[in-house]
């Protein structure tokens, strides 16, 4: 498995954040997915499927998230689809929450998924991610600024 990580500060308090990640509607608002379906939805866990863009390539998943750890880790993982496992990690700050989100997948294709994963998947996902992080921080810090101003 193909391992990513990267990490962010964000001046918004755990609980916050957490609240924001555990809501899966949310998640196209930072993450190159859509079409978000429900499955089920309780304290314990949330499944839903999804479509996932990445590598010029949008597949269908069926994704799971846990809180093993309530407003300190979100676990993640794929039950149908591209075989991927993560964790968002939030540590308490001064200034509010250190995110971390760290992903483990199988390239998809038997033979050249490991190649492709080398050449150009690992790159791709590495600045999904990135990316994906700095648009949380700016979502979640500016959801609280327009907050304080009403």
């Amino acid at each position: 498995m193909t391992r990513i990580e990267d990490s962010v500060d964000i001046n918004v308090a755990p609980e916050k954040v957490s609240q924001y990640l555990w809501n899966a509607s949310n998640l196209p608002n930072h993450l190159p997915i859509s079409d978000i379906e429900m499955l089920e939805e309780s304290k314990e866990v949330v499944k839903f499927r999804h479509k996932i863009t990445a590598a010029g390539r949008t597949m269908n998943v069926v994704c799971e998230m846990r809180q093993p750890e309530l407003n300190r880790k979100i676990a993640f993982k794929t039950v149908e689809g591209m075989r991927v496992e993560g964790t968002w990690l939030l540590e308490p700050t001064k200034k509010g929450t250190k995110l971390t989100a760290v992903i483990e997948y199988t390239p998809p294709g038997w033979i050249f998924g490991p190649i492709l994963d080398k050449l150009k998947i690992k790159k791709e996902m590495g600045r999904m991610y990135t990316e994906s992080l700095q648009k949380l921080k700016k979502t979640l810090e500016w959801k609280i600024a327009r907050s304080l101003k009403e």
